[in-house]
């Protein structure tokens, strides 16, 4: 697999709002991903990381402001051509019939054409770098909620798009799991070229392993930068509205977060 290498911006977002049946649900977002990046989307409950990644793709078209994917406008791409260029890996999956974790993973050709024999031996390639070869012909359905998001991230790399759009990629992944997933990620980006973008909840591993950093509240940006200066414990605070502590990690002088319980019962409960 060898994705398209360059310099330049692999996606760039300029005063994008987005409404849904009347509502609001992205306002202004403005972004730019450097080539050969790997940048984390986080943020609270219905903060709107999702619909941005629906937004990206053309799934969801916005109301206003415009998105260019390696210097092309959005609109100018036929859906061929965006799959070419992205592959997304949603934040679900439902398949009405029994599908084999090869077929789903061989999903991602679709851009290339057909080539059978071709089409297999990268589809095989990209479900053995994921640790899960052994499931090939397994029942897509019949697997577990992690196992599907392995088969689901092999097809991306099947896809062979130079952009990724990975919704919670780790999502009902065991530790160990998720460390390799994103030193995987890092090879795709440092070794073949990749540019991705990811929502993710564990802040944690997102200052282990990402670029940078964007935070989404109420649809608007909070903000982006480095892991290093945007991950502070009265930043965090407030974009989760909760009390943390960020301390030093002490093998890679990256940020590591704690959470505090609410020091007041009135603090407590669902809002």
């Amino acid at each position: 697999m060898s994705p398209k290498k360059g310099g330049g911006y692999a996606l760039e977002i300029s005063g994008l709002t987005l409404e849904i049946n009347g509502n609001t649900i992205l306002k202004d977002i403005s972004l730019k991903l450097p080539a050969g990046e790997l940048i984390g989307i986080l943020g609270p409950n219905g903060a709107g990381k999702s619909t941005l990644l629906s937004a990206i793709t053309g799934f969801l078209p916005a109301a206003r402001g415009y998105i260019e994917v390696f210097g092309k406008d959005l609109k100018t791409l036929s859906a061929k051509d965006r799959a070419k260029a992205m592959a997304l890996l949603p934040q679900s999956l439902e398949t009405p019939f029994h599908f084999r974790a090869m077929d789903v993973v061989m999903m991602g050709r679709y851009a290339h054409g057909v080539s059978v024999q071709g089409d297999h031996r990268t589809a095989m390639e990209a479900l053995e770098l994921c640790g899960i070869g052994h499931l090939a012909h397994r029942s897509f359905i019949s697997l577990s909620g992690g196992e599907r998001r392995l088969v689901l991230l092999a097809r991306c790399l099947c896809q062979d798009s130079p952009l990724f759009l990975l919704d919670e990629v780790t999502s009902s992944l065991d530790i160990r799991r998720k460390m390799e997933v994103f030193e995987l990620l890092k090879h795709q980006v440092s070794k073949e070229g990749r540019s991705i973008v990811i929502v993710i909840h564990d802040i944690n591993l997102a200052s282990l392993y990402l670029d940078r950093l964007l935070f989404l509240k109420n649809g608007s940006i909070m903000g982006q930068g480095t892991v290093e200066k945007i991950l502070n414990s009265s930043y965090l605070s407030r974009v989760f509205e909760t009390r943390t502590i960020v301390i030093e990690h002490p093998e890679c002088n990256r940020p590591a977060v704690l959470f505090s319980p609410p020091k007041k019962k009135s603090e407590a409960g669902l809002q």
